[in-house]
């Protein structure tokens, strides 16, 4: 197998007797004069790797790849995650029938193989036909034979689709080529939904061949050949693809290649950049760049030239071309020599391009001629991923070049947005367009519907000089007519970023809130608060939640069904665990909505996901909603995020009339969690969305919908879940929360003591675009003061009168305070009903009783009790007893008048006890603490009442109650 390997490399040395030739056709040719004619002559079986590194970036422009049958195993080295589609060179088509001269085993090949268990990467099959057109195309038979032979082949293998190489179209086939590649496309998605069909364009066409005006839209991808511009037999030495115009003469590029297959009619978001994995080494008749070349040139591999085995192609050797961005090798082994192949640098720059014209991304011939150099891949992962930054400074020129004179036909639209940048500096050094014709337009913003800077469009000789952007992000549109080109336009680029997130603190506040109260926030940034947004919430002992008519909204989606706030209208919506499930995936337009009060600048943030297997997935938010019952919710904005397009659009609706206002390029991913933010300010109106708090679109309505009455989830032939859906407000550095009504913000007490029933969270955006983490603080509420309950005079049964007088007695039941629970009691003692004259309001603790003693009271006054609960919110109930006489009966009183003192003894008793000093006709009651009466027999024995129980009594506390003209109580104690 390694004489196969060595031989691949080898056969890439074609001369210039293929002149007239593609690369493909050459190289297809010499490997099929080798005698090895199938794929698996070079390849050892397919082994899945053991480790295999996933990329943490993700493409978002299509990398399409060729893998010809001799690339032996090369297909080892292939970044799979890096790579959209692998197209097997190729079925070769018979002209007369079409049947295959040769599959070269791709229903065998281990690189398919390999391909497809990537999971990551396409599989299409190329099919080459380079001569006989008029005899294949004129022959309906034949063209079906090789439809269905085709549809059958990917069918079979589990490919994805075809790629068609037909080169050296004369011009009279133009019509039927066109009409070929209608019906080819047509027939291969109905049989294999989701496939790809493309169609390869030329470099140059110098005979006009493709009509787009047949093709579209059935065809899905056109992909140009960009190598070969200078070739073996040139006569002078100049890159294989020259990105820009290289030297004074020659000015065919792939810049102008893609500006002049756009004006023919190829959608940009359609058209390929094929790039080459080698170039031209030429030996030449001097050593100045460029020269005269002296004999055939000869291909070298990007391999080759890093391998550097002649030691050549060395730093000392290397020169650069600023104008087309191509590396150059010049030396001398004996004999002058220039070689013109792309190092990273200029690899990149054309990867820069890709991006900045808008097409829908690259293609190589061929992979594995980087065979074990990750130089490319990187490149490729670091432009053409998600995971690419816009470098803080740069260069900006016309899509000419830094110096040559732009094309015709152009029409590019480009943003320049570094990362975390607050603003961007720019400076035009030169500046000269058809004056009239051609035209810089040049937006403050991230898209065309941003505001254009003052002068905008240029045209002539004066351009934009010195400005500096307003924002992070600056788009430029160029666009120049059919005839009639200039030198174009120069500057430079630096950007002033921002890395820094803001930061926003709740003051701390652990105090219970019984009305409405005070909110401040701290909120801090290195450059300046953009906007600043608050979210209030409560809790009604079961979920949190917002008071929507007050322009807040929270639904965690932790209950086991929908709220009943929400309307699911259109579409299988459900709760899946901690979310809402939407899984209508056949509904192209769901409906989940509930009233929302919006007239102010609001924040719409939630979780959630976008997946589902169609081919138009596509889901996101209605806001300021006047009729949710339309299929546009009437008035109102929408923001969606498409997965299959990787786009983010902002619409408008008016009187239920939706019109896109931006088609932004982000990049979505199905089934992966995402945090979603938009802002809207019905003041400016200007409208961002975010996705991972990165901006995905932004779009500024110069005649604003002011209010709205409802929010609405919508999603199209796709699955979406949300989770966590807040809706935020505007705030100033202190806010009012409103307290204790249906109208306020918070609505509900504490359920108990230690469950807090409000909530406040801020969240700042800073003027890079930056968000804070979310702050929050909850609060304990309650307004009401605690409960009512009975208040007694005396020790167990409200009593009317007593007769001691140095104390008095009071009992209540157990207070309680459901919310926040009961702080503290006093009690106070007074001469009146509520007055505090005999004992000032004195704390007992939560207790249920008390025995003020030491106590000098008078005969004949009614003195009464008053006792204050006090709950932890600060609250208080005063309840105030009916009072209680004091009286001495004559017979309770000495020879001296004095009063005597009736004792009970012993204390504690046991089952007999015995009463001194009773007046005889004195009733005694005896009770426990339950108020139980228990049975009692009296004897007299002297001056004293000799009490015996007549039941067993337990261990504790009794009272006992004399009946007189008043009562009295006294406490008892039965022993153990």
């Amino acid at each position: 197998m390694q004489l196969k390997y060595i031989s691949f490399g080898f056969f890439l040395l074609f001369s210039s007797t293929f002149f007239g030739q593609s690369v493909h056709q050459t190289e297809l040719e010499q490997h099929n004069s080798s005698g090895l004619l199938e794929a698996t002559d070079y390849e050892t079986a397919y082994v899945a790797p053991q480790n295999s590194n996933k990329s943490n970036c993700n493409l978002n422009k299509m990398v399409y790849g060729w893998h010809p049958y001799w690339g032996g195993n090369a297909y080892q080295n292939y970044n799979w995650d890096m790579l959209s589609h692998m197209s097997f060179f190729s079925y070769e088509v018979d002209a007369t029938n079409g049947n295959a001269l040769s599959t070269h085993s791709f229903s065998t090949s281990a690189a398919v193989t390999a391909a497809l268990a990537s999971g990551n990467t396409k599989v299409t099959l190329c099919v080459t036909l380079f001569s006989s057109h008029a005899t294949f195309l004129g022959n309906s038979t034949s063209k079906q034979t090789l439809i269905t032979n085709l549809i059958n082949l990917v069918s079979a293998r589990g490919a994805h689709g075809i790629n068609i190489d037909f080169e050296g179209l004369p011009v009279s086939q133009k019509t039927n080529f066109a009409n070929f590649m209608v019906s080819l496309s047509n027939q291969f998605h109905a049989a294999i939904p989701n496939s790809e069909v493309s169609t390869v364009l030329y470099a140059v066409d110098w005979n006009n061949v493709f009509d787009f005006s047949i093709m579209e839209p059935a065809v899905d991808n056109y992909i140009i050949m960009g190598y070969d511009y200078y070739y073996p037999g040139s006569t002078n030495t100049g890159p294989n693809d020259p990105l820009y115009q290289f030297g004074n003469t020659y000015n065919y590029t792939l810049s102008k290649s893609i500006s002049y297959y756009t004006n023919a009619g190829c959608p940009k978001n359609k058209l390929v950049l094929g790039l080459p994995n080698y170039g031209f080494d030429w030996p030449t008749t001097s050593s100045t760049v460029p020269s005269s070349t002296s004999g055939n040139g000869v291909a070298k591999t990007y391999a080759v030239i890093k391998t550097n085995s002649s030691g050549n192609y060395t730093a000392a050797n290397q020169l650069w071309d600023a104008d087309s961005y191509t590396t150059i090798f010049s030396y001398n082994n004996g004999t002058n020599r220039q070689a013109y192949i792309n190092d990273v640098t200029g690899f990149e720059k054309r990867l820069d391009h890709t991006l900045n014209s808008g097409i829908a991304g690259i293609g190589i011939w061929a992979l594995g001629y980087d065979d074990g150099y990750t130089g490319y891949w990187n490149a490729i992962e670091t432009y053409l991923t998600d995971c690419y930054q816009t470098p803080c400074t740069g260069t900006i020129h016309d899509f000419g070049g830094p110096s040559k004179n732009y094309s015709n036909y152009e029409d590019y639209t480009w943003t320049i947005a570094p990362p975390n940048a607050i603003s961007v500096d720019f400076n035009f050094s030169s500046f000269n367009i058809e004056a009239g014709y051609d035209y810089l337009y040049v937006y403050d913003g991230p898209n065309t519907s941003s505001p254009q800077i003052t002068g905008s469009p240029f045209s002539g000789t004066t351009g934009p000089g010195t400005f500096t952007s307003s924002s992070g992000s600056v788009t430029f549109k160029f666009t120049s007519d059919v005839s009639t080109v200039s030198s174009g336009f120069l500057g430079t680029w630096s950007c002033n970023t921002d890395i820094i997130p803001p930061s926003t603190i709740i003051s701390p506040d652990n105090t219970w809130k019984t009305q409405d109260y005070s909110v401040s926030f701290t909120d801090a940034d290195n450059i300046g608060i953009s906007e600043s947004f608050m979210n209030v919430s409560d809790n009604d002992g079961a979920q949190w939640s917002a008071n929507s008519q007050n322009g807040y909204f929270r639904d965690d989606f932790n209950q086991s069904s929908i709220n009943s706030f929400w309307n699911t209208t259109l579409g299988a919506w459900s709760t899946n665990g901690s979310e809402i499930l939407q899984a209508d995936e056949v509904s192209s337009n769901s409906n989940f909505n509930t009233d929302l009060q919006q007239n102010t600048t609001q924040l719409y943030h939630w979780k959630g996901t976008i997946g589902g297997a169609g081919a138009n997935r596509r889901a996101g938010l209605h806001f300021f909603c006047d009729d949710i019952t339309q299929t546009n919710r009437g008035n109102s904005y929408l923001v969606y995020w498409r997965i299959d397009s990787d786009k983010c659009q902002i619409y408008k609706c008016s009187a239920n009339s939706i019109d896109i206002q931006t088609n932004d390029d982000v990049t979505v991913h199905a089934n992966q969690v995402y945090d979603f933010k938009i802002l809207f300010n019905p003041t400016t109106g200007k409208i961002q969305a975010f996705l991972d708090d990165v901006l995905s679109s932004e779009w500024v309505d110069v005649a604003p919908h002011t209010s709205g009455t409802a929010v609405s989830f919508r999603s199209g032939n796709c699955s979406m879940t949300v989770d966590d859906f807040h809706v935020y407000k505007n705030r100033t550095a202190s806010e009012t929360i409103s307290v204790g009504t249906t109208n306020s913000d918070v609505r509900f007490q504490n359920a108990n003591p230690s469950s807090p029933s409000a909530e406040v969270k801020s969240i700042v955006l800073d003027v890079a675009n930056l968000w804070s983490p979310v702050s929050s603080l909850t609060y304990n509420v309650d307004w009401t003061i605690p409960d009512t309950l009975p208040l007694n005079d005396g020790n167990l049964v409200d009593i009317d009168t007593f007769f001691t007088a140095n104390s008095l007695d009071a009992n209540w039941g157990l207070s309680n305070d459901l919310n926040s629970g009961i702080n503290d009691l006093f009690f106070a003692i007074g001469t009146s009903f509520g007055a505090t004259d005999v004992v000032n309001f004195t704390s007992i603790g939560n207790v249920n009783s008390f025995t003020q003693n030491g106590l000098s009271l008078t005969v004949g006054q009614t003195y009464y009790t008053s006792l204050k609960i006090v709950n932890n919110a600060g609250l208080e109930r005063i309840l105030n007893s009916d009072g209680q006489l004091l009286q001495i009966n004559t017979a309770a009183l000495n020879d001296n008048g004095e009063l005597k003192e009736i004792s009970v003894y012993p204390i504690p008793f046991e089952n007999i006890f015995s009463v001194v000093n009773l007046e005889l006709n004195t009733v005694l009651r005896m009770f426990d603490m339950s108020g139980k009466e228990i049975e009692i027999k009296i004897e007299m024995s002297g001056n004293k009442h000799v009490i015996a129980t007549l039941e067993s009594l337990s261990t504790g506390s009794y009272l006992l109650l004399f009946e007189n003209e008043g009562q009295l109580t006294t406490k008892l104690i039965q022993k153990k």
